[in-house]
């Protein structure tokens, strides 16, 4: 299955898992440089790569933003019987239904929440799916997945960093501030690119849940409808494309 993830994480993304590689790699093996001279002519080059991620952060910021905006002013409703036998069948059951403005469909601990535009977008059926996906995440503990999976993933930076034992850019106190700043984008494009495949293949596993007890159709038909106002085949660093989804629905056994 990681396999696959990553099969198609390499075919979406093309040009831009590039230049994920191109920063992953210098910060990865920035301890090992031998020379100042080197240390300084990757110092550019990184600043140069890390720069063309800007739109990105920018686009992540302003969408967690505006979620927890959304979700300080989400109202709370009782969960129907319908949807709380769904979800204990699932195993994954929500404590709490939380609705908002927009389209939304995630999950917060253990509420879920849902945007006003979904539930008005989608019948019965593609309610009860979009649920179910987010009830297999629930069931999967996949936030404490990706939680573990980013701890893991910290220490290969971590272990190449923690070889740097003296002054690199002239002075300590220099140094100290160069790092600090090299650290805190290289953070954002390092986590964005190595949680690719760790969160596509968590989105796969709820689509697998959802398939599994409202059936193929029925996800598939939410996932169409949730993606009409975006392009089918444009993938994100949290999810993959929604056409990728549905073909793996499809290829499903059940």
């Amino acid at each position: 299955m990681f396999g696959e993830m990553w099969n198609f994480v390499r075919a979406n993304f093309k040009k831009r898992l590039i230049l994920y590689a191109v920063v992953v790699y210098n910060l990865t093996i920035f301890g090992s440089f031998p020379t100042l001279e080197v240390k300084l002519a990757f110092l550019l080059m990184f600043f140069a790569t890390s720069g063309l991620f800007m739109p990105i952060y920018a686009t992540q910021f302003l969408f967690r933003l505006q979620q927890i905006l959304l979700y300080r002013k989400m109202k709370k409703i009782p969960i129907p019987d319908e949807m709380m036998e769904l979800t204990k069948r699932i195993g994954g059951p929500f404590k709490e239904l939380g609705i908002v403005k927009g389209h939304n469909a995630y999950v917060v601990g253990k509420i879920l929440v849902l945007g006003e535009e979904t539930l008005e977008r989608l019948d019965f059926n593609k309610i009860q799916a979009v649920v179910a996906h987010e009830s297999g995440h629930i069931k999967e503990k996949h936030g404490v997945f990706r939680f573990l999976s980013m701890v893991l993933l910290l220490l290969i930076p971590w272990y190449s960093w923690s070889r740097l034992y003296s002054p690199i850019f002239f002075t300590e106190s220099l140094t100290q501030i160069m790092l600090t700043i090299m650290v805190s984008i290289a953070f954002m494009a390092y986590m964005a690119f190595a949680m690719i495949p760790v969160n596509w293949y968590l989105e796969a596993r709820a689509d697998r849940i959802a398939a599994r007890f409202v059936g193929k159709e029925h996800i598939k038909s939410a996932l169409l409808a949730l993606g009409q106002r975006e392009n089918l085949d444009e993938p994100s660093e949290d999810h993959p494309s929604i056409s990728e989804r549905i073909k793996l629905i499809e290829k499903l056994k059940i």
